[in-house]
Order: structure tokens, then sequence, then C-alpha cells
């Protein structure tokens, strides 16, 4: 049925105007990941004889073009997957028309990647839901954020713009299901692999069930700022039945942020706050709690094509201490303020035809850490080759990164452009 509604807003809207001539271009790429060390939960056994976190050749092409009231764009990759029992799949990343009915609106409709905020790979007001499988096994960044169903509308009011983008149903985030990583099952209290999984409970695809982003931004000087709205669900599952079962409870959020210039740093800061609505007051132990979520940080350039990043993330948790009465036995334990640290330097090299980055974080709270360095070299225009490491650990096994410390792999990325 989406697919179906999708196709019929298309066709409308491409008869409705004259096109020009689309373009056509893409990509081909192998990506292949080893993981550095044995994980027993996924049956490894010693080097040669572990199974590959991605192992894939990708077909990515692109169709776009423009006309007298607006553009289209679609964007679909073709996968063989070496890794999940030697899959072939159809990947429909975009596929959306913008439209420019009059001079102060615009209207973007259909299949699209969403994403908005400050930070550099992490997230307080972008809601937008996010691929944590890809994230940590060596795809491209771009491929942290899936695409959604989304009718998107943007007004243009004198130096302001309001936009709202509407989802007919909810999109969670991607998450592990133990075929490329292991990860940690609550109940079971260990890491697990494929089989061993929790269940999850998905709300229906309903517009009942349907998600509404909001944000209103401008600028004042050289400075930027947005606020931001959400209402629909947590994006990872925050609720756990009696039976064992994980679901997505409702919520809703707000907050802002700023981007500035001070001296020769480019600042950034942003804040929200996220309101459980089916635990407001934080006394059932099987909901998440309300939080207030927001970081900090800045960019620098330190000459000779060196940037260095830095940011402070936290999270505090409302009712602390009616959370910390409904623990289980064995079950996790989180301060009620939980940091976390992010740097990344980069350079560029060889008349920038090679980027090194290496980008980290520190869960100062939490004890784990996060290592994702890499270097890409552009053998010529059409030619780019990325070697990189998603390194991996934690002291407790139900932490951000701690759940996937069996999991550390290398990677190689070779792509061709056209």
């Amino acid at each position: 049925m989406r697919k179906a509604i999708l196709t019929l807003v298309l066709t409308m809207a491409l008869g409705a105007t004259a096109w020009a001539q689309p373009l056509i271009n893409g990509f081909v790429e192998g990506a292949q990941a080893i993981r550095v060390q044995k994980n027993t939960a996924l049956g490894d056994g010693d080097l040669g004889q572990r199974t590959y976190p991605r192992s894939e050749l990708r077909l990515q092409l692109k169709l776009q073009g423009y006309g007298d009231r607006g553009s289209y764009f679609v964007r679909t990759d073709f996968v063989s997957d070496a890794t999940v029992a030697d899959r072939s799949m159809v990947d429909l990343r975009e596929a959306y028309v913008k439209l420019t009915p009059v001079q102060w609106l615009d209207l973007k409709v259909g299949r699209q990647v969403a994403t908005w905020g400050t930070g550099d790979l992490i997230f307080a007001n972008d809601l937008f839901a996010k691929d944590w499988d890809a994230f940590f096994t060596g795809l491209d960044d771009t491929y942290l954020k899936p695409p959604q169903d989304l009718l998107r509308a943007t007004v243009y009011i004198g130096g302001t713009t309001f936009e709202v983008a509407l989802s007919p149903h909810f999109t969670p985030d991607n998450l592990p299901d133990g075929t490329r990583l292991s990860v940690y099952n609550p109940f079971m209290m260990s890491a697990v692999g494929a089989g061993q999984t929790p269940m999850f409970d998905r709300p229906s695809k309903t517009l009942e069930n349907g998600e509404v982003f909001a944000r209103l931004f401008g600028s004042k000087g050289s400075a930027e700022w947005a606020l931001y709205g959400y209402k629909g669900f947590w994006p990872t599952p925050q609720g756990a039945t009696s039976a064992g079962v994980l679901f997505y409870p409702r919520m809703w959020s707000a907050g802002g942020s700023v981007r500035m210039p001070v001296g020769s740093f480019l600042v950034h800061a942003e804040g929200a706050a996220y309101v459980s609505q089916e635990d407001t007051d934080g006394d059932n132990p099987y909901i998440a709690n309300s939080q207030i979520r927001g970081f900090a940080g800045f960019d620098k350039s330190l000459g000779r094509e060196w940037t260095l990043g830095m940011q402070y993330y936290g999270e505090y948790m409302l009712h602390h201490d009616l959370y910390l009465m409904g623990i289980m036995p064995g079950g996790p334990a989180f301060d009620e303020l939980r940091s976390t640290v992010t740097g990344r330097l980069s350079k560029f090299i060889n008349n920038q035809t090679i980027f090194v980055s290496v980008f980290g974080y520190w869960g100062i709270s939490d004890e784990d850490w996060h290592l994702r360095p890499s270097v890409s070299y552009k053998v010529t225009d059409a030619i780019n080759w990325t070697v990189g490491g998603s390194l991996i650990d934690g002291n407790e096994p139900y932490t951000m990164f701690g759940q996937f410390r069996d999991n550390s792999n290398v990677f190689t990325r070779l792509r061709y452009s056209f």
C-alpha cells in the first residue's frame, strides 16, 4: 500500500509540470569488514574461521531532474550481501518530488533521508531514524541515516524558516539483530547472536502512530539558531513487558540549538527535553524515564589543513531515585548524569587526494569507548579507496558501546563513481 501511494503521488507530481532531460549517475562499491577478535556469541573461531560483519557489492543509481516548478530525485541501491546468506536486495533509498507552488513554500514528498541539528555524530533534537547496524560495520557515514516516508513543508517567513515533516507511520532505528554484530539481550543479561535476540513489538503502521517533526530556524548576526519539536515514539525500544518483549513507548521532545564563531573557534550547543509520555512520573520500572539531553562543542582549524573538533554530551535522567528502586537484581544501573566526550582530528594530504580522520567516543560515566579511524584515498576522480576501523570496548555489556565490545572490526571500501 505504501509503495502504491508513493507511486501515485510521484506520478501526479511528475505529470503536473515540464521536466528537463534527467541526470543519471551513481557508483559501484565493494565493502569488506573483518572482526579483529573472536566473538563466541556469533560462533567465531580463530582468524579465518569468523563471520564477516560486512561483505557486499553495492550498485547505486541516482536519477534526478528539474522542471519549471520543482525537481525530483530517485536513489536506489542494488546489494549483493554475502554476510546475510548470500542475499540480493533492492534498497530504495530515496524517491521524492520537491515542488514550489508559491515563492514562500517548498513541498517535498516521498521517500527521503532527513537530518538536522549541529552535532558531529551525536544527536539531541534529530529524532529521525538511525541505522546503527550500518554505522558499526564499515559503511560510509551517510548510511547512518536510513530513509523515511515523509511529507515535508518548508515555509519562508522573512529571515526565518519553518519546517514540518509528517510521517504516516513510525520508523524506528535499525538495530543490530545478531547477524552482523552480537548484541546485548537484557533478559539473558549477556551478548547474543541471531536467534537469541529479544522480541520487539513495533507500533502498527497507521496514521495514529505517525510522527511529527518540526523546526523553526534562522540567524542573528553570525549566529545560527533553531527550535525543534517532535511527537512520536522513542527511536529505540525503551519499554519492556512482563512477557519479555521490548516495545517503543510514546514520547515527545522540544529543544533548541545555536552555532556561531567565537574567535578562531566555531562553537555549537544543543539541548532537548525528552518526555516519556507513558511514564511521566518515573515510577514505572519497565519504561524509560524522561530525560534532558544536550551537548556543546567546537571545531577549530589548526593550520596546514589540520582540523580539530571536540564535543561534550550529557544525558540527565529525571526521577533517578525511582529508577534505582525499580532495578531488577543484576540489571543495569545507569548514573543520573551520563557523560560522553567525543573528538575528531582530521587532515587533508597530497593536494587533498588523501583524507585522514580519527573520531572517538569516550563514555566517561559508562566506562566504554568507540574509535573510528579512517583513511580515504582519491585514486582518480572516479575511484576512491577507504580503509578504516570500528574499534569498541567497555566494562559493562549493557552500555552503548560496551554491548558491542566483541565486535571490533577493520574494513575497506573501494568505490567507482560514474
